[in-house]
């Protein structure tokens, strides 16, 4: 089974897109954008309103789909139909059932484009390693796209390549600068952009600077893993309470504790490796050289380490280590684990 990402399927709608897809995963900004891209590629007209289906959680039957996919296109070579809002979450085995035998009528329709979009309220997709059982079955009959939260590297090359396109320099340090201010939101940094680079060509200029992203650009209290690592490293337990009850809050399931973990470790290994260089006097060109990462964001590592040394973040990830145990053997609640780790590594 072959699971495209956004960028394989956007090459893909470039040239001749027919038959059923699954677009899945936490990205909503790529999903959008490869949803518009798909109907640009069955109307590259222009919209076509007799031959653009919606089916929603309203409408939605597996008759009114049926008949959306036998219909012919009117006065054209193909029709697109969307799905959208339908709870897949909810749905029993049997109506899954239904659901995959009427999409397999898409194998005998060439002129039919078809769109399953869910977001993660409505789908559990699993995971790579093991898939839930509705991903596998919902799979055999359309091919998945998995749309997935970017990395930070992977979006400051993309904000630098949003910047380019409007005719203003911006290098990776400042794209990641960006990031700091506003967060990580692929919507949101489109608007920041957009907004900076309209003042920058207004001065006469086209280079993005620091102080142009401090003037203008738009603070966020979006909360990241990067926010509870130094929490944590500056020994301020309410703020660190504070982001992890966020997390709990928001975590309906209690599954997510132990992705909140994974990112800590990685994050305190990251910091561990760069403290270690730096007890040796290397400066944050050199760390970031022989660590291969961006200077910049090697400079922000260093600024929250503050008067932490190797070993006292050594000690943390042995704390982190101990978590790690606990949280496997599944005898005890996840989030109180983490907050013993946060008392723990503060003092």
């Amino acid at each position: 089974m072959e699971i495209l990402d956004s960028k394989k399927f956007r090459t893909r709608a470039k040239g001749e897109l027919f038959g059923g897809y699954l677009f899945y995963g936490e990205e909503e900004y790529l999903k959008r954008n490869s949803l518009s891209e798909a109907r640009r590629s069955v109307f590259p007209d222009g919209p076509d309103s007799f031959n653009h289906i919606r089916l929603d959680a309203e409408n939605f039957t597996t008759e009114a789909l049926e008949n959306a996919i036998m219909a012919l296109p009117v006065f054209a070579e193909k029709k697109l139909i969307e799905i959208h809002s339908l709870n897949l979450s909810s749905m029993k085995d049997k109506a899954t059932e239904e659901l995959c035998n009427t999409l397999s009528l898409l194998e005998d329709s060439r002129d039919t484009v078809l769109i399953l979009y869910t977001v993660p309220a409505e789908f559990d997709a699993g995971d790579v390693k093991k898939p839930s059982k509705q991903f596998k079955a919902i799979s055999e009959v359309l091919t998945p796209v998995n749309f997935e939260k970017q990395s930070r590297d992977m979006l400051a090359k993309w904000v630098s390549r949003h910047f380019t396109h409007n005719k203003i320099v911006c290098n990776l340090d400042m794209s990641y600068a960006l990031m700091d201010r506003c967060g990580t939101d692929m919507f949101n940094l489109v608007t920041e952009t957009e907004k900076l680079s309209a003042y920058i060509l207004s001065q006469g200029r086209d280079t993005l600077t620091r102080e142009d992203i401090e003037l203008l650009a738009t603070k966020t209290k979006e909360i990241g893993a990067f926010d509870f690592s130094n929490a944590i490293l500056a020994r301020d337990t309410d703020k660190a309470f504070y982001i992890l009850s966020s997390y709990e809050a928001e975590d309906k399931s209690g599954k997510e504790v132990n992705l909140t973990l994974g990112s800590l470790i990685s994050i305190f290994k990251t910091l561990f490796r760069i403290c270690v260089l730096a007890e040796t006097g290397m400066g944050d060109r050199d760390i970031a050289k022989a660590l291969k990462i961006n200077e910049y964001r090697c400079s922000i590592y260093r600024r929250a380490l503050g008067r932490r040394t190797s070993a006292d973040i050594e000690r943390i990830l042995e704390l982190c280590a101990e978590a790690d145990r606990l949280l496997k053997s599944g005898s005890t609640n996840g989030y109180a684990v983490l907050s013993r780790l946060i008392i723990e590594a503060s003092r």
